[in-house]
């Protein structure tokens, strides 16, 4: 917080075109790093959203009724449900925990719910520095054409 008082803002009209060129190709950058953020976000809400489907057909399932284990996205082995009402719940790190059908779709709910508040803020972010472009590039624009309106009036 300290270092952030001996800086000032300096308006974006008195930057040279050099200057707002930098802060361009800076915001530009970070706004495709957030966007790739915002995919990894919308892809975890799809494996959480899956992962409640499936808790809900365990809900009707049987025990000792045959089923297609995924080894990958496109290759299964027939496996047989031992027990329907439990399931193991990946915590991250290699950590997984045993959790009843209620737990397991509280704790999808939960992640869901702290992921889109991230996805949201990080929306937020990038409609901000997005905003943010748009004026350095009109401004960058403002500044070539009156260069080139001094460099007419020299010729």
């Amino acid at each position: 917080m300290s270092e952030n008082k001996d800086q000032k803002a300096i308006p974006i009209d008195k930057l040279s075109p050099k200057q707002l060129i930098e802060i361009r190709k800076s915001l530009e950058e970070e706004i495709q790093v957030l966007n790739q953020s915002l995919s990894q976000f919308k892809v975890a809400i799809s494996k959480y959203e899956e992962s409640k489907l499936i808790i809900r057909s365990l809900e009707a399932a049987k025990n000792n009724q045959e089923v297609l284990v995924p080894i990958t996205s496109s290759l299964y082995v027939p496996g047989t449900l031992k027990n329907k009402d439990q399931v193991l719940i990946d915590y991250g790190t290699g950590y997984y925990v045993e959790r009843n059908l209620v737990q397991a779709s509280q704790f999808c709910n939960r992640k869901l719910e702290m992921i889109r508040d991230s996805q949201d803020k990080l929306t937020s972010l990038i409609s901000s520095k997005a905003n943010f472009l748009d004026k350095i590039n009109l401004e960058l624009q403002k500044k070539v054409a009156m260069m080139q309106q001094e460099q007419a009036k020299k010729q």
